[in-house]
């Protein structure tokens, strides 16, 4: 028996599908290479924006034209589904479980009993052998009112310390250099176990002590988090970005740069707050690379309001902003707002954004021409190494490379969107 799953949406999302890895493994299945060549499919949804919701009700469609050839055709929807999606997919898909009850796969598609009721002791199937997603928290107390994550993944909650550096330490015992940390909102870390910290661990924030304590870990190089929230980036986790393994990329979203938009989205800071975080950020850290998230056409956005984001995008000065188009999630705050930017002015709003960042990121990759920096090669593409620098660049370059090892690369051409250069080669 074989399985494929299908990943929507963000890195948690990911790291959810690695979990179901591990379930299927268990109880034998293997991987398909196509879906068209599986008995079973898992498709790890994202309610996050309706377009994404639309393309789970097109694989349903597409999958179900495989129960046709194969009658023996399982499929499952998982992920973050809010429970009004839920029970329209129900009908489309043979199972569909809250990703919180990852092992009830077991009984629900084999009839087995599992006594693992708990997502964060599922242990993953990472992807590769040199780089990890960890979760640390999940969940999301927040509520901005243009977000579902709260009704789909429920309240925070925080993973044990002693658990997360146990997983780890296993990590690097294997080989993995680099741990990409994951949470809804990873800076409102708040484990029970907190006396499992180091005695000498010197931050009081909980997650600034975590991220102190990973880089004492032997083996382990590189460490990244994702996302954190603007209002919970306390002194003491910008005072920690400055560690050792720490990437030298923060990845930050602002969603909007006007107050009143901001306030309709429930984000509990201003513009001028978010820029005096990024004046101390790069105070600790003056050439840290710096990404965003921009939410466009947000209900009674003018374009005197856009223009300010605009503004901030400047000031900000972001190596790279992902944007998105403002749609409407039913049950949320906002979805009760009129909708009242139309999808034309609302991708004049995305290309304006979409432009401004290719001009300011062609830009500062300037700054790399002649310079070393330090990649993990995470694939081979045309005859050429290619993988992320410490500042999450993409890199590309001819010669020994190795996937999964790290090699200092002198760049010679800046594009936009990756930088190439050799082996800087010690004389």
């Amino acid at each position: 028996m074989k399985y494929y799953i299908i990943t929507h949406g963000c890195q948690m999302n990911k790291s959810d599908s690695e979990r179901v890895a591990t379930v299927l493994r268990e109880i034998g299945y293997r991987p398909a290479l196509k879906e068209s060549e599986a008995d079973l499919v898992v498709v790890v949804a994202c309610s996050v924006r309706q377009a994404a919701v639309d393309r789970i009700y097109g694989k349903a469609r597409a999958l179900a034209k495989l129960k046709i050839k194969n009658p023996y055709f399982v499929s499952v929807l998982t992920g973050c589904v809010l429970p009004r999606d839920k029970r329209k997919l129900a009908e489309k898909f043979d199972y569909v479980f809250s990703i919180d009850k990852i092992s009830d796969l077991k009984s629900e598609i084999l009839n087995l009993k599992s006594n693992e009721n708990d997502y964060f002791k599922i242990k993953a199937s990472h992807s590769n052998d040199f780089s990890a997603f960890v979760p640390i928290m999940t969940g999301c107390n927040n509520f901005c009112s243009y977000c579902a994550v709260p009704y789909v993944r429920g309240r925070e909650e925080s993973r044990g310390v002693k658990d997360i550096l146990r997983e780890i330490k296993g990590l690097a015992k294997t080989g993995y250099s680099e741990v990409i940390l994951l949470g809804q909102n990873v800076n409102t870390y708040n484990p029970k176990d907190v006396k499992s910290f180091s005695k000498n661990n010197p931050y009081k924030d909980y997650f600034a002590a975590l991220l102190w304590e990973i880089n004492q870990i032997k083996g382990i190089e590189r460490i990244f988090f994702t996302a954190p929230h603007p209002k919970d980036m306390s002194d003491e986790v910008i005072s920690a970005l400055a560690l050792p393994k720490m990437l030298n990329y923060l990845h930050l979203p602002v969603q909007s740069g006007d107050d009143e938009i901001l306030k309709k989205m429930n984000r509990n800071y201003t513009a001028s707050d978010y820029l005096k975080l990024v004046k101390k950020i790069k105070k600790i850290r003056p050439n840290i690379s710096l990404g965003t998230d921009i939410i466009v056409g947000f209900p009674g956005e003018t374009k005197k309001q856009f223009q300010n984001t605009v503004e901030l995008y400047k000031k900000a000065d972001f190596d790279i902003s992902y944007h998105a188009m403002y749609s409407p999630r039913v049950g949320t705050v906002a979805a009760k707002m009129k909708d009242n930017v139309s999808r034309q002015e609302k991708k004049r709003r995305w290309n304006v954004l979409q432009k401004l960042m290719e001009k300011n990121t062609f830009k500062k990759n300037q700054i790399y021409l002649g310079n070393i920096v330090s990649v993990l090669v995470d694939g081979y593409e045309k005859g050429c190494y290619v993988g992320n620098s410490r500042e999450m660049k993409r890199v590309r370059f001819k010669g020994d490379g190795v996937i999964g090892k790290m090699f200092n690369i002198k760049i010679e051409k800046a594009h936009t969107w990756i930088l190439e250069g050799e082996i800087a080669y010690d004389k």
